[in-house]
């Protein structure tokens, strides 16, 4: 391994966050159109022309600027620069030629430091799926890694990958035309009625302009920044390198609130991971997780011949962490 190269590589990177493009959000004095509403998020179809397309570097650079909200619809945006874009891909060049991609661009996980509640008798009792749909319901949901996904009430999933962190797809929080949910709030391991930690409130929620604006399934990815902790813990996320994988979620056809997982192989472009496992809307927002339970990508798309998800690359792990530290 060239150690010169690492060090290059890591001079690109604090240069580029030196220059502060990447996560300096402004506020804008524009409040934010918000759609009210629990179940109300609506799972795009899988654009199989968008799933082959390639960016300029402008383009990316556009599609990797930000917008976030608060609940009382502050808005703030955070352009990317073009030439700090460049800096950081030449860093991220680099450690890919040194394979260091999928083990530098992570982050672990942490078990919940709280207990859940009681569960008493309020756990869901599983039925037998038959015919094609492949999903299994968890219905132990206080257990790893299952402890981590959660429901968020616009009617989507998502993944604590900090205590305090949820990742979820963009149009979980927009609606792709420029207008925000609000029903952002977030049950992690529901079961059911049952909700073992309770339900956290959001106080603010992040995503690409790309998608906000212009509903780009390729940028098709957010976070929620929760007020409180809900139980100290988190999973593991990071770069996505093939392999089989799992999506598990809160599927709308299935009963309220009730978590299903189905894996199987997975194949994938520069930003699109996809496959052949049974989702339904609701699922949206769900960890794509490899078989070490670590978060690849998140599931974004349906269609009758395959599903597809955001695949995290460097440069979408290297957004999140600028948002997450932006907005601690």
């Amino acid at each position: 391994m060239n150690r010169m190269h690492i060090f290059l590589s890591l001079a690109v990177l604090s240069g580029t966050a030196s220059a502060g493009s990447l996560s300096n959000f402004v506020e804008i004095d524009q409040p934010a159109i918000f759609i009210d509403g629990h179940n109300v998020a609506q799972q795009p179809i899988v654009n199989e022309a968008a799933l082959k397309r390639n960016y300029t570097l402008a383009e990316r650079a556009e599609a990797l600027s930000a917008i976030s909200v608060t609940p009382d619809g502050k808005q703030s945006i955070a352009k990317v620069g073009k030439m700090e874009l460049a800096l950081l891909e030449q860093a991220i060049a680099i450690f890919e030629s040194q394979g260091l991609d999928s083990s530098f661009f992570s982050s672990g996980g942490q078990l919940p430091a709280t207990a859940p509640g009681e569960l008493g008798d309020q756990l869901v009792t599983p039925y037998v799926v038959i015919g094609p749909d492949d999903r299994v319901q968890i219905t132990n949901t206080v257990q790893d890694p299952h402890w981590h996904n959660g429901r968020i009430d616009v009617g989507c999933t998502g993944t604590l990958i900090t205590a305090k962190h949820v990742l979820t797809a963009g149009h979980c929080v927009s609606n792709g035309a420029g207008t925000f949910f609000s029903a952002l709030d977030f049950t992690v391991a529901q079961n059911g009625t049952f909700e073992p930690w309770g339900s956290e409130t959001w106080t603010n929620a992040v995503t690409t302009t790309a998608w906000h604006n212009g509903a780009d399934t390729n940028f098709d990815y957010a976070i929620i920044v929760l007020a409180d902790e809900p139980h100290g813990g988190n999973s593991g996320w990071g770069t996505y390198s093939g392999g089989t994988h799992s999506v598990t979620g809160y599927p709308g056809d299935k009963p309220f609130g009730t978590m299903w997982t189905d894996s199987g192989s997975t194949t994938a472009s520069s930003t699109r991971i996809c496959y052949t496992l049974d989702t339904a809307g609701g699922q949206s927002g769900s960890g794509i997780k490899d078989t070490g339970n670590v978060v690849r990508g998140i599931h974004t798309t349906g269609s009758p011949t395959q599903n597809c998800g955001t695949r995290i690359n460097s440069s979408v792990f290297s957004t999140l962490q600028d948002w997450i530290a932006t907005y601690p």
